[in-house]
């Protein structure tokens, strides 16, 4: 079920591959940000239930990145409801163009139809749902496309597969995988001030997480030596 964070921000953590999923409860916005691979679709109908929206409720969803275990539940929710798709430039544009090979789909073999990203984001940009205002940073090092979100005015951060709990960091073996484009991602993240980070995997970081991004840059950069 889904973890209160704060005002209208829910944590739904994954026990398995799926990715987590953090819901903001935005009154006439019903935002996913994440949706896991699909094939728990059904917890995650229950655990929208348990807060009073549904999958049909849902009006955006957010994508940290484009692979499987994070926009897989896409189609599922294509299903029931006809969510703005947000993605950021790099990967949003390889998909609006058919280009699905990012999303690492093939494989993992699984299957997503042809998708439409409306919500084409930028480094930089602030998106508003209801009373909270979301900065973009992108983040590449796991992916190209990577980015994590800054909830203004919360000391929240959405950290997606940049930061893990630990001083743990996303893999760079995929393509566009980078690790000297993820050590700089994540020496940026360490010098923003934020309390909380809700990541991609693994629980979320409820105290210190900036002491945590800072523990993320030290571990990345003597692991990867640039």
């Amino acid at each position: 079920m889904f973890e209160h964070i704060s005002g209208p921000i829910h944590f739904l953590t994954s026990r398995t591959f799926d990715s987590n999923i953090t819901f903001l409860d935005c009154g006439d916005k019903q935002v996913l940000i994440d949706t896991g691979t699909g094939v728990n679709a059904e917890h995650l109908e229950k655990s929208l239930g348990k807060l009073g929206s549904s999958m049909e409720s849902i009006t955006d969803v957010i994508l940290t990145h484009s692979h499987i275990d994070h926009i897989g539940g896409v189609a599922i929710l294509l299903e029931e409801a006809s969510p703005k798709l947000h993605l950021h430039k790099a990967e949003a544009d390889m998909i609006n163009k058919g280009d699905m090979s990012l999303t690492l789909s093939d494989t993992f073999g699984a299957r997503l139809p042809p998708l439409k990203i409306e919500g084409v984001l930028e480094e930089g940009e602030v998106v508003q749902f209801g009373d909270l205002n979301l900065r973009v940073y992108n983040t590449p090092g796991h992916s190209i496309g990577s980015i994590c979100l800054e909830i203004l005015n919360t000391g929240i951060m959405v950290t997606g597969d940049t930061m893990f709990p630990g001083g743990s960091f996303g893999r760079v073996d995929f393509p566009t995988g980078s690790p000297r484009q993820l050590v700089e991602s994540l020496r940026r993240l360490s010098e923003i001030s934020f309390e909380i980070a809700l990541p991609g995997h693994m629980n979320a970081i409820k105290h210190g997480a900036q002491r945590s991004a800072i523990a993320s840059y030290e571990m990345a950069r003597s692991w990867f030596k640039v």
